[in-house]
């Protein structure tokens, strides 16, 4: 912007145009530079006119046109979002002041959150994150600049240094006073508005432009050495605590109350050398890690390390062998209140960046006591040599004489709800009738004397049946089974005991029409009766009911088909289905089974007239 109004050419405006296209990809807020440039070429073009008539002002207007030409292109094939949704920009300056996302921040002792964030939040973290000397000479740079523009103020309205400067000083200025004016979801210290440290810069070099105007060599020279010693300062500070030097504080900041006061470690910077460190003190066999709040953290640093170790680590959330403390969490757990060992920790200003306690006794037993437990009743499903077992919110997976073999791979589980509006908004959205929680081996398991423990948290809702097993490497199945649990019999049982009078068809199975449900019984059942598929065609009153799927494939009804396994059971000695209907009213339904070997096994037909 400089050096565009020093050309005052037609192609440093595009060029400057262009860098303010980037700059708004890169922080939203970089739009106030827009106006300001417009802003001091409108003065320009007035100033000209005054002079020359309006025909002096073309060559502002020329400018202004290459900056906003340029300025438009870059800014667009810089931003692929808007290709496809132009409206993009209202909703990111609507997200400007109110990020969804909302974190608690460590500010003066307390814990500050949105909508309650103090006016003097990021005032408060530049005056004691940034070194003394950048502070002092800012300050020394205004006041020049107010001297500047005192002793002559048309300058300031002219393409003159001052106006340059009162430039950098709203770039400072004005986005603090946007955000606190607008109230905007701050949080971890000032990091969103970094960017305001090359403002402070420029006004820190019109400070050092003071010092160069001191009249009297002697002070002027002291001066000088004064800056230098303040940057010198601040170089050895930053060396000193390389590679955090982003946790630098200042002076005014006292040390030993730091981490009581202030948020620190909120990048994870640390953790690249916890993952290491974890390594040496187990250098051999798998390593279960998680950090207690915030995981993706430790994930995007493991992969920074080699790729062998890389393989040792896994995330595991339930039976860890280590366990991550970091300093921006010291609010919620401190290592030495946790009761877990302290085996390595890297400290900045006598303050934990980040520690990490050994949890590997622990999840031994935890996983010893998850192993008795599953011993001491019977197996609900058997496969790949595994013994599966569904009890305590639990699906616990044990293997005696377990190899290295049996833990490649990943294991496959899909739990299925009883009620299909207790599936995550994902799983809903996809269109699934079950949540997918595959995981490795690793990640919830472990080998202990020579036997394979698994053990895998499952959600809290009601579940009607799970399907679960294990896939090698090259995505073929090795083994699968299917459990059924108690919430899932009982659902049954209850289908059954409603039924009353004759069934809506008569087939192989008896079909019954009750509360917005099908429901197919069959006596004296047996596996052989489960095979194949059920095809379900339900036909609605007013076609327009259907889904639009359907109508785009020109079907006049609803295909609903199915496997028996996933709406049905076999206890009692009765085969049980019971399949929901969709919710707009309906004409009749057609039903049966087939098989693609013996084709169509039985059809019926039955009248809803609802």
């Amino acid at each position: 912007t400089h050096r565009a109004f020093r050309r005052e050419s037609v192609w440093a405006f595009a060029l400057c145009g262009a860098g303010a296209g980037l700059l708004v990809n890169i922080r939203i807020m970089g739009l106030l530079l827009i106006p300001a440039v417009l802003g001091m070429l409108a003065l320009d073009a007035i100033r000209a006119a005054r002079r020359e008539g309006w025909r002096g002002a073309n060559r502002e207007t020329a400018c202004a046109g290459a900056f906003l030409t340029a300025f438009a292109a870059v800014f667009y094939a810089a931003w692929p979002l808007l290709w496809r949704d132009p409206m993009n920009l209202l909703e990111t300056l609507g997200t400007l002041s109110q990020h969804p996302s909302h974190f608690p921040t460590l500010f003066r002792g307390e814990l500050v959150q949105w909508p309650n964030v103090p006016w003097e939040f990021i005032p408060t973290w530049i005056l004691i994150t940034t070194p003394p000397v950048a502070l002092l000479l800012a300050a020394l740079g205004i006041a020049y600049l107010a001297r500047l523009c005192a002793a002559g103020w048309r300058d300031a309205f002219e393409n003159s240094t001052a106006r340059f400067g009162l430039l950098a000083l709203g770039c400072l200025t004005m986005p603090v006073a946007a955000a606190i004016a607008l109230n905007s979801n701050l949080y971890d210290d000032w990091r969103q508005m970094y960017f305001l440290y090359a403002p402070m810069c420029v006004l820190a070099a019109f400070g050092l432009r003071a010092l160069a105007d001191i009249s009297r060599p002697p002070l002027r020279a002291s001066a000088f050495a004064a800056a230098a010693l303040g940057i010198a300062l601040a170089v050895v500070q930053m060396v000193s605590v390389h590679p955090y030097q982003n946790e630098y504080f200042n002076s005014l900041v006292d040390k030993s109350e730091l981490g009581e006061r202030w948020q620190i470690a909120y990048l994870g910077v640390s953790y690249k050398e916890a993952v290491e460190a974890m390594l040496e003190t187990q250098p051999n066999g798998r390593i279960a890690a998680i950090d207690i709040i915030d995981s993706h953290k430790m994930r995007r640093n493991i992969a920074f390390i080699p790729e062998n170790d890389r393989r040792r680590l896994y995330l595991n959330p339930s039976f860890p062998s280590f366990v991550a403390v970091s300093g921006d969490q010291r609010w919620d757990i401190f290592p030495e209140r946790d009761g877990r060992p302290v085996i390595w920790t890297r400290e900045i200003y006598g303050v934990p960046l980040i520690s990490i306690l050994d949890a590997r006794a622990e999840s031994e037993a935890a996983h010893r006591a998850a192993y008795a437990a599953a011993r001491a009743s019977r197996a609900d499903a058997s496969g790949g040599g595994f013994d599966v077992y569904a009890g305590g919110g639990n699906l616990t997976y044990v293997k005696e004489d377990c190899g290295e073999e049996d833990t490649r791979g990943r294991f496959a589980l899909s739990v299925f709800p009883v009620d299909r509006g207790d599936l995550t908004k994902w799983a809903r959205d996809a269109g699934l009738e079950y949540e997918r929680l595959g995981f490795d081996f690793f990640e919830r398991g472990s080998i202990l004397d020579g036997g394979c423990v698994v053990v895998r948290r499952l959600p809290a809702y009601p579940i009607s049946h799970i399907e679960t097993g294990q896939r090698a490497d090259s995505g073929g199945e090795l083994w699968s089974v299917r459990i059924l649990l108690d919430e899932s019999f009982e659902r049954y049982r209850r289908a059954l005991a409603s039924l009353s009078g004759e069934p809506a068809a008569r087939a192989d199975f008896d079909v019954h029409l009750k509360d917005g449900a099908l429901i197919y019984v069959r006596e004296g059942c047996e596996e052989s009766d489960a095979r194949g598929r059920f095809f379900l065609s339900v036909f609605p009153t007013d076609p327009r009911d259907l889904p639009q799927t359907a109508r785009d494939a020109g079907f006049e009804h609803e295909p609903l088909n199915f496997d028996f396994h996933r709406h049905g059971a076999i206890f009692d000695g009765k085969c049980v289905i019971v399949r929901d209907l969709p919710g707009y009213p309906i004409s009749h339904i057609e039903t049966g089974q087939w098989t693609d070997d013996e084709g169509e096994l039985w059809r019926a037909r039955a009248e809803v007239g609802d």
